[in-house]
């Protein structure tokens, strides 16, 4: 198990317990610290005391997530190496039930998560990605992959050969926040991947803080290009992701009332590349309009049963608006301390 960390004093001790608690003698944990400044090396390090398979490994200087998740392969001596986060949880039994998966040697393991509050107190989302049995893709089956998990999943659901990790090119995703999927979909793999339907994390919602200045380069600049460099067949990427979302007016509307799209974001990713007088004047109107109004309606819409995609991806949307500085809740509070 491979986790970088950087200031989560908080949050990582409950982690690695999880973890630990239920590791075997065939397991390791590689903990990498990107140079925290908190109290994290201390947490960390008593739990380095109580347990012989877990490995610190403090850095001088923070490199970014890309560099310490290919630093932590790097150093790890598994066959396999799991990607977790500093901050969820791993479920009981998950550890066996991936064990017990890699008994047929594939090259990918994909597990499912459930989503909970910040607290961890309440489940929020039963099943993160909707199957209720095991699924099994061939080695030729990547569009089919790419297709059924959405094209995008967190880094902690994936269990990968180290070996094919490290003879597939990172350094083009460094800085992106996604290197994990552009090594996973850089190219088809020589063996079966397995997707384990039972959730083996509890995925903690809205603990996001260090990534939120970063989000909106993602979404406009890095997840477009990576999309656009992997081998997958334009199709199956017009099904799953629009790499050119300002040529969509709802996906405007809806990064708009999440929070992620304003004139900010239009002059610096979309206008370079806008060709057409229309999509320019219709990015343009989304990006001047007021975010709290676009929220406000695209909470009501969403909100009228029957009137979107089913009702786990409506209470998924629903849940992002609510996260967004624009939602009322949020959004009034902030007008009072002005």
């Amino acid at each position: 198990m491979c986790i970088t960390t950087f200031n989560r004093a908080q949050f990582i001790g409950a982690t690695l317990e999880s973890i630990l608690g239920q590791s075997t003698n065939e397991c390791e944990v590689v903990v990498v610290d990107g140079a925290s400044t908190d109290d994290t090396p201390h947490v960390v390090s008593a739990y380095v005391r109580r347990y012989r398979s877990l490995r610190y490994i403090r850095q001088e200087t923070n490199n970014g997530i890309d560099r310490d998740y290919d630093a932590a392969v790097e150093v790890a001596r598994g066959e396999y190496c799991w990607l977790l986060t500093d901050d969820d949880i791993m479920m009981p039994g998950a550890i066996a039930a991936v064990l017990e998966a890699l008994q047929r040697d594939p090259s990918l393991v994909i597990v499912n998560a459930e989503l909970r509050d910040f607290e961890l107190r309440s489940i929020l989302q039963a099943r993160w990605l909707n199957f209720e049995s095991d699924r099994v893709y061939g080695p030729g089956e990547l569009d089919r992959l790419f297709v059924e998990i959405d094209g995008w999943l967190n880094c902690h659901f994936f269990i990968i050969r180290r070996e094919i990790w490290r003879k597939r090119e990172r350094e083009p995703y460094y800085g992106s926040l996604l290197l994990y999927l552009g090594v996973i979909f850089q190219d088809s793999f020589p063996a079966e991947t397995l997707l384990i339907a039972r959730p083996c994390i509890s995925y903690r919602r809205g603990n996001m803080h260090t990534f939120s200045p970063r989000i909106s380069e993602i979404i406009w600049n890095k997840w477009p290009s990576i999309a656009e460099s992997l081998p997958i067949s334009k199709e199956t990427r017009r099904r799953v992701f629009n790499v050119e979302p300002w040529r969509h007016l709802r996906e405007l509307l809806m990064w708009r009332g999440r929070g992620y799209y304003s004139f900010a974001e239009y002059r610096q990713w979309v206008l370079p590349r806008v060709r057409s007088p229309r999509a320019r004047l219709i990015a343009t109107l989304v990006a001047l309009l007021p975010g709290v109004l676009v929220n406000t309606l695209l909470m009501l819409y969403y909100s009228i049963p029957g009137r979107s995609h089913g009702l786990m991806q409506r209470d998924l949307v629903l849940r992002e608006l609510e996260d967004s500085r624009f939602h009322l809740r949020n959004w009034l509070p902030f007008q009072r301390e002005m």
